[in-house]
């Protein structure tokens, strides 16, 4: 059995600030679906930009209005006091220092933003879906054609013979966008209006089976070819997407052959 990869805190800040490159990034993003140990690491590391933003505007804030230094009296020993410790991550002594101007000018120390893959990015896009998003979508074949062929070039397959789900009516394709990725979404509509959407990133070298799941309170079922990743959700009734995905995964196996 092969160990897992430990990955260092400069990988990971890498991962988190999109710098990784594709093959660091595949691995981490598929490390991070089973490696609780490295997704609390990850969510240590991780500091939203607009607090990173809010932080650096405090502390220059603060500078650009304190007064004067005095000049210093000739040194005497302390008094003995308790001395607080902090917990410093490894963005190094400069954060720390952010952080307590941050807390002066009534930020606060923020907690850390939980680490997120793309997976949890599309299921947070796709709740805001409802029927009357897609409703009025009604590509012609030469449209839909047109679609398919223009998210093929994007993400390097050829996504042109994409099959007819049962109970699902092609919308819409279209290129969106993850940490420098291409990530096509494919939009389709239940006959029952529900809306849901096939989405495909580049990914690592491993194919993976089918896993069933959830997120947003959306059902989902996940899957990999070597070098792309499948992602299928919509709805809440397990049922219908288990029999799309399946159509769906059988297709993929065969474009990526």
């Amino acid at each position: 059995m092969t160990a897992p990869r430990a990955f260092t805190d400069e990988e990971l800040t890498a991962f988190l600030d999109g710098e990784a490159d594709d093959e660091l990034h595949a691995a981490i993003d598929a490390a991070l679906e089973t490696d609780a140990a490295l997704l609390a690491r990850a969510e240590a590391l991780f500091l939203p930009p607009e607090v990173m933003g809010a932080m650096a505007q405090g502390y220059d804030t603060l500078l650009e209005t304190a007064p004067a230094m005095a000049a210093l009296p000739e040194p005497v020993a302390p008094p003995a006091r308790r001395r607080r410790s902090w917990a410093v991550l490894p963005f190094g002594v400069g954060l720390a220092a952010g952080l307590a101007v941050a807390a002066f000018v009534g930020l606060g120390t923020p907690e850390p933003a939980p680490a997120r893959g793309w997976v949890s990015f599309v299921a947070s896009y796709q709740a805001l879906y409802t029927t009357a998003t897609l409703a009025d979508a009604a590509p012609t074949a030469a449209e839909t054609t047109a679609q398919l062929v223009t998210v093929s070039q994007a993400v390097g397959l050829d996504l042109t013979g994409l099959p007819e789900a049962a109970g699902l009516t092609f919308k819409r394709a279209q290129v969106l966008g993850f940490n420098g990725k291409p990530l096509v979404q494919i939009a389709f509509l239940r006959d029952d209006g529900t809306p849901v959407a096939l989405c495909i990133i580049p990914a690592g070298p491993d194919a993976k089976p089918v896993n069933m799941g959830a997120a947003e309170g959306l059902g989902l079922a996940r899957w990999n070819t070597p070098g792309h990743g499948f992602l299928l959700i919509g709805g809440t009734d397990a049922a219908p997407l288990e029999a799309e995905a399946e159509t769906f995964a059988d297709w993929a196996e065969d474009i990526a052959t």
